[in-house]
């Protein structure tokens, strides 16, 4: 069980929740309880009864998504290639994050498709590299306090494919893939553009300055993006914040544990309830937006491409059957054994079944 998920599903409903918020809400509180529905099962071991309710299944509720990320993370570790990677990650400025919050769907698009077309736009300098490059997009929104923070990160092979599509041009260092500096410049530039174009009253309103100053691009080695991709999969299935980090919940405050950016050390946050409600809440995405995007020769449609690049590399094309995932639902609470057969369902709105009594 999730305390998390718990606390949050005794929250009242705040007054200026979005539609998608209010849903998430109403989501969290029917999660794993008579409201769903479920199922009734009988140990074949131990001859005992037990039942379980149905998961929502949103994708910001702190008890699902745990089968989702750990499928996702398989799926990125067998497409891993055999080159250095790179993590790379862009960041708007801060005078730009209430222009997300007002309108989300615009400006998270614009973030992913201009720090997208940053990196190929870069990358496709013949003195750079000269290549495209094929890479996978993760979106944060949230900082480590929770504040708001939107920034995307991308997991890029150190490489890519050469206009012709006959040979894979590698990166000139194992620990270098391309100049931030230039990066950030090319990011800053596009986007400004894109959005004078989409939505000229809201360009309007962001400091001039903005577009003057640097913005922060970060890129650093990820070795084999086996770790990586790890770390960016927690947050691919769920939001924000963890049950662990949660040191203390009530009525009146949340508490919670984080790592300075700065000086990396171990502190706590105090926030009070209807404040890290808020905070939690922000970073709910709208329906229909994706949290992960893939780009260049690693889009789905791009998969002659991949293909290439695979033979370039040497890399056997392997269609294999995905490692067995435990069955948690099927493990008895009484023997531990993996032997729970479904013998009944429970319709929704029922009443909670008795306390599992021994047949």
């Amino acid at each position: 069980m999730s305390a998390l998920a718990d606390w949050l599903a005794l929250r009242p409903t705040p007054a200026c929740c979005t539609p998608a918020q209010r849903r998430a809400l109403a989501a969290f509180r029917r999660c794993r309880t008579p409201a769903l529905g479920g199922h009734v099962y009988r140990c074949t071991a131990c001859a005992r009864t037990d039942f379980a309710y149905h998961s929502c299944h949103h994708r910001a509720c702190p008890r699902c998504g745990g089968a989702a990320t750990g499928a996702w993370t398989a799926r990125q570790e067998a497409r891993l290639l055999p080159v250095p990677y790179f993590l790379v990650t862009f960041t708007l400025p801060a005078e730009l994050r209430a222009g997300v919050g007002a309108r989300p769907e615009l400006l998270h698009d614009l973030l992913f498709r201009e720090s997208a077309a940053a990196l190929q736009q870069v990358a496709a300098e013949p003195r750079l590299l000269g290549a495209e490059l094929g890479f996978v997009g993760v979106l944060h929104t949230w900082g480590r306090q929770l504040q708001h923070h939107p920034h995307v990160h991308f997991v890029v092979p150190g490489g890519g494919l050469r206009a012709d599509g006959k040979k894979w041009i590698p990166a000139r260092q194992p620990d270098w893939l391309l100049p931030v500096a230039k990066l950030a410049a090319v990011f800053r530039r596009r986007f400004e553009g894109a959005l004078r174009a989409s939505a000229p009253a809201l360009h309007a309103t962001v400091p001039a300055g903005t577009w003057r100053r640097r913005w922060i691009v970060h890129s650093q080695p990820a070795g084999s993006g086996t770790n990586v991709v790890r770390y960016l999969a927690r947050y691919v299935g769920r939001t924000a914040i963890a049950d662990e980090r949660i040191v203390a919940a009530d009525d009146e405050a949340v508490t919670f544990r984080y790592t300075d950016s700065a000086t990396r050390e171990k502190k706590t946050c105090t926030l009070a309830a209807a404040e890290f409600l808020r905070r939690y809440l922000q970073h709910v995405l709208p329906p229909g937006r994706h949290r992960v995007r893939y780009f260049g020769w690693q889009h789905p449609a791009a998969k002659a491409r991949r293909m290439v690049v695979e033979t370039l590399l040497a890399t056997p094309i392997v269609i294999a059957a995905p490692p067995p995932v435990p069955q948690w639902q099927l493990r008895c609470p009484h023997c531990g054994a993996f032997a729970l057969v479904r013998v009944g369902t429970l319709p929704r709105q029922a009443r909670a079944p008795p306390q599992c009594v021994a047949a």
